[in-house]
């Protein structure tokens, strides 16, 4: 059993209250568990939530619970939630669980990160395209595709000050200026946050997805040689500064998060 001593009292709160609502977890079939799942360990920390693995028997799942900056990082927990329910057929998820404001339970999935070396093996890109494929197939009606300029603002306007911030507006313009159809994109599809095994591959923490560039996760995944033959050079020179500028102004607020936490010590 993981020491309370490790978890803030709000984690601890949420953790358990969470725990305690199993009954109310979606049915898993076989592996449903007959009692209340107890955690197990805290499992690396993400750069913003805190999870951990819970069992019960032969039962395992992940426990998040969400970061309190969740906003300023434009994170919208009921997209997150919808967009994770669509994606349930796809197989290239792990299943929902659970979801509320403040935590979210997904299934627990053996197996391992990919990683660079990985990504240049056919038979690894051919399972990633199918994965694409299957999620781009996929509709949200009514729902717009993201906007990347106000998207940007959303955090530029949290900072008082960003170097870049004209040349990640121009770039910004310039995508959503562009056609193309939207698909659901992930929008931080590291390494770490694709799981391979037997069965197939994974995509996991759909935090900051929604209706995006058709490119946007291939040029994460793939890197810009794959990505040159899918799109005119100018469109991709944007999406490179698009994606280097957001991860870049991400982190600008993420340190202004900090230093506000700090201060009110």
């Amino acid at each position: 059993m993981l020491g309370r001593k490790n978890m803030s009292p709000r984690i601890e709160k949420l953790l358990y209250k969470t725990l305690g609502l199993w009954s109310e977890w979606e049915n898993t079939g076989q592996d449903t568990p007959v009692k209340q799942p107890e955690v197990i360990e805290q499992l690396t920390d993400g750069l913003t939530n805190q999870s951990f693995m819970v069992s019960s028997g032969d039962f395992k799942a992940v426990l998040r619970v969400n970061s309190l900056d969740s906003f300023s990082y434009a994170v919208d927990r009921d997209r997150e939630t919808l967009l994770l329910k669509t994606l349930q057929t796809t197989g290239c998820v792990p299943r929902l669980l659970y979801a509320d404001a403040d935590t979210q339970v997904t299934e627990f999935i053996e197996g391992r990160y990919l990683t660079s070396s990985d990504i240049t093996k056919p038979s690894i890109q051919a399972q990633l395209e199918d994965c694409f494929a299957r999620i781009h197939s996929l509709t949200l009606g009514g729902r717009p595709r993201r906007n990347y300029l106000r998207y940007s603002r959303f955090y530029s306007d949290q900072l008082a000050h960003f170097p870049d911030l004209k040349a990640l507006e121009s770039v910004a313009r310039t995508i959503d200026a562009a056609g193309w159809d939207p698909v659901i994109s992930h929008h931080d599809l590291l390494l770490e946050n694709i799981l391979y095994n037997d069965d197939g591959i994974y995509f996991l923490d759909w935090e900051y997805a929604d209706l995006g560039h058709p490119l946007m996760d291939h040029l994460r995944v793939f890197g810009v040689n794959y990505c040159a033959a899918r799109t005119d050079r100018r469109t991709l020179d944007a999406l490179v500064d698009l994606d280097n500028g957001l991860a870049k102004l991400w982190y600008a607020v993420k340190d202004n998060n900090n230093k506000l936490a700090r201060n009110r010590i």
